[in-house]
């Protein structure tokens, strides 16, 4: 399936962003590219669209269905984990996996929470860097009673990392690899977060521009 047939609504969002060539990574020598080979990259806006499928599945992780992500995987797609040591492949297998994972966290602690913290998109890269962070209720017997009854409080595991998304050009993921987080992931999603705010910024004056334009046409023509 088409990930352009699947996200038709975040179009604007897309084009809004179409400036992303004049983005670059933080590190020239930091190499995203899984292979030397080079086949056609994924345009600004297949990126862009798979980012924003990224930022709203990754908090669903542990706690919803994330068939929208599934879907648009290769059945062969590959899983490199590196936080916690695990290679798989084929969607089946993936699907295996998160079924497993869900169920151990859900096991290990009454409270778990994925949050998305950030992304990196390079114009002509295949490559989509999606920054998270695992939040985990460190649990014991203690842990189900009020902290005014044992009077302790609660310790909150925290764990950050971030996973390479690979995909083709017409946006479907061929490789996934989770890895730990570093300096250079920061910076990249700081500054395409501040891009993203700046182009926003700038499509909501145009919109307001252009109200303002039809109020005026529609009431002092």
């Amino acid at each position: 399936m088409n990930l352009v047939n699947r996200t038709m609504s975040v179009l604007p969002m897309a084009s809004r962003y179409s400036n992303l060539v004049n983005f670059q990574p933080a590190v020239s020598t930091f190499n995203r590219k899984f292979s030397d080979q080079k086949p056609p990259a994924p345009s600004t806006s297949t990126l862009l669209k798979v980012d924003w499928l990224l930022q709203k599945i990754t908090p669903l992780i542990l706690k919803s269905n994330v068939r929208d992500f599934l879907d648009i995987c290769k059945e062969d797609v590959q899983f490199d984990d590196r936080v916690f040591s695990k290679n798989l492949s084929g969607k089946s297998q993936l699907m295996s996996h998160i079924a497993k994972v869900r169920m151990y966290y859900r096991y290990l602690s009454p409270f778990n929470k994925v949050e998305w913290i950030g992304s990196c998109v390079y114009e002509n890269e295949d490559v989509i860097v999606v920054l998270w962070r695992l939040t985990t209720l460190d649990s014991s017997f203690m842990t189900y009673f009020p902290s005014f009854i044992t009077k302790k409080e609660n310790k909150m595991i925290v764990k950050e990392g971030a996973m390479d998304v690979q995909i083709d050009q017409d946006g479907h993921v061929l490789r996934i690899v989770n890895r730990p987080i570093t300096a250079s992931d920061r910076e990249g999603a700081k500054s395409l977060a501040k891009m993203k705010e700046q182009q926003h910024e700038e499509h909501v004056r145009a919109e307001e521009k252009e109200m303002r334009k039809e109020f005026d046409r529609q009431y002092h023509s």
